[in-house]
């Protein structure tokens, strides 16, 4: 009897040592794909200014077209009107 009760506070104590241990490596895990999904969201904030300065760069150079496009034509407007003026 007295080895069955010896038994059994080995048991629980293995128990408890091993539910300690699922424990820690739960909180391991858990720090780990916080981890990897604090990365992924990094790199997507990296892609968004990324792709926002390409926009910026591209908004800039089409203002930039459109106003010598204005100013070309502007110009051959002016000009045919001086042609058939004349």
């Amino acid at each position: 009897m007295l080895n069955q009760i010896k038994r059994k506070k080995e048991l629980e104590a293995r128990i408890a040592d091993l539910e300690t241990s699922l424990s820690n490596l739960k909180q391991q895990l858990r720090e780990e794909v916080s981890q990897e999904h604090q990365e992924g969201i990094d790199h997507l904030e990296e892609y968004l200014d990324e792709i926002n300065h390409r926009y910026t760069n591209l908004r800039d150079f089409l203002q930039v077209v459109r106003q010598e496009l204005k100013e070309l034509f502007g110009r051959k407007k002016a000009a045919d009107r001086k042609n058939n003026d004349i």
